[in-house]
């Protein structure tokens, strides 16, 4: 009694195996014929994929990869020919057969049980892939026009994947330069999908794709700018500069003129970041190396000597702010920081002699030691007032210094132009 019972167990695992079996089969047949029955292939197919005794053979995952591969393959002719297809499902068609066909294809090349890899699928999967190169490259502009951008970059993805393959044969695989723009395009798709980290991730990867390298490292800066990590953004921004700061870049300027200089996009924000984090001397070794490259840029100058100004280096910021206005005689922003440091040290002494109680010393040091600052202050705001006659910084100055200097005449005219 025991043995039959027994029997009659061990016959039926066998039929459940071998359903399981004749499913895959049968799910493959449907496939192949002219008109599949694709509701019925899946049904069958996706039993199996779940099904212990088929989920872990190479052929069961192969299956469903032709079955959403012929399904891709009927809708693209129909596109092809001009009649009406079913995009979004035939390219939904598309990734799933890369996920199946992956799937198949690892375990197509496991060892068997003596050691030996007897691979059955992988030269169909292979040419399937091959294949499909160039409808990889059509979904991703499908999804990306649609602003399905996580999808654009995932089959994006897939294509450069794929040309990586160690069963691929290179010389059939797109150019290095094809490959490259492919991976740009996914890293601009993770741009716009609005992850930040798989943004990081799609650029870091596209750096070095020889497409647009320099466009992909000012996105990067931005994406480390977004994230405030500053470790990554101050390595990177260093790093652009280097790879980038020969080239020939177009700039437009405040009037519209176009005009082609050198890269300095990565080492202008490299200072602005340090002078937000208050480190002058890496902003000043940083702006020296712009300087010598470029040594009758104004700005360069003006933005040095404002550094020297912070750490109270007041010498050397006169100096680059009269080397601003020898290369730039009507640039307002240095002659206003040159007269702000003279009326700044007239204040500073000024309330220094304040604590004399002879007034006969006060009279002299004012007259030999204030009012000579205010003096030398004075034409720098003048002329920068004069260029930029709204900028209230000036004439709240140069009411202070007529004031100071008994300048009558021009202090009620100041103060008109003020509203007083």
């Amino acid at each position: 009694m025991r043995k039959t019972l027994l029997s009659a167990v061990l016959l039926l695992s066998c039929v459940c195996m071998y359903g399981q079996k004749k499913s895959v089969n049968a799910a493959f047949s449907q496939a192949k014929m002219d008109t599949p029955d694709f509701t019925e292939a899946r049904r069958l197919i996706n039993e199996a994929l779940v099904n212990e005794e088929t989920k872990d053979d190479a052929k069961t995952w192969y299956v469903a990869g032709f079955i959403e591969n012929k399904f891709f393959e009927l809708e693209m002719n129909k596109k092809i020919i001009g009649k009406e297809a079913n995009e979004a499902e035939m390219y939904q068609a598309l990734e799933k057969s890369t996920d199946l066909f992956n799937k198949a294809l690892a375990l197509d090349t496991l060892p068997n049980e003596k050691g030996k890899v007897k691979p059955r699928y992988l030269k169909d999967i292979r040419n399937n892939f091959k294949n499909n190169l160039d409808n990889y490259a059509n979904a991703g502009i499908y999804y990306f026009n649609g602003k399905d951008f996580k999808k654009a970059y995932d089959i994006w993805t897939d294509y450069v994947n794929i040309t990586k393959m160690p069963i691929m044969d290179k010389q059939e695989m797109p150019a290095d330069s094809i490959v490259g723009q492919i991976r740009y395009n996914a890293a601009i798709a993770a741009l716009q999908s609005g992850d930040h980290q798989l943004a990081i991730k799609a650029l870091s990867d596209a750096r070095n794709g020889g497409y647009n390298e320099n466009d992909v490292y000012k996105f990067l800066v931005y994406e480390y700018e977004q994230t405030k990590d500053t470790v990554n953004l101050i390595n990177t921004l260093k790093e652009g500069d280097q790879r980038f700061k020969n080239e020939m870049v177009e700039v437009t300027d405040e009037q519209g003129n176009v005009s082609m200089q050198k890269e300095n996009t990565y080492i202008l924000k490299l200072i602005n970041l340090y002078i937000y984090r208050s480190q002058f001397d890496d902003a000043i070794k940083a702006l020296d190396v712009v300087i010598a490259e470029n040594p009758t840029n104004a700005d360069y100058w003006n933005v040095k000597g404002s550094l020297y100004e912070a750490q109270k280096n007041m010498d050397q910021a006169v100096e680059c702010f009269l080397k601003a206005i020898e290369i730039s005689p009507n640039m307002p922003e240095a002659l206003g920081n040159l007269g702000r440091i003279y009326f700044n040290q007239a204040i500073q002494r000024n309330n220094e002699i304040s604590e004399l109680s002879d007034n006969a010393q006060y009279t002299k040091a004012k007259d030999e030691e204030v009012l000579p600052l205010f003096k030398k202050a004075l034409p720098y705001y003048e002329k920068a007032h004069s260029l930029k006659p709204n900028e209230d910084e000036y004439m709240v100055a140069l009411r202070g210094i007529y004031y100071n200097l008994g300048d009558a005449e021009n202090l009620k005219k100041i103060e008109a132009q003020m509203g007083y």
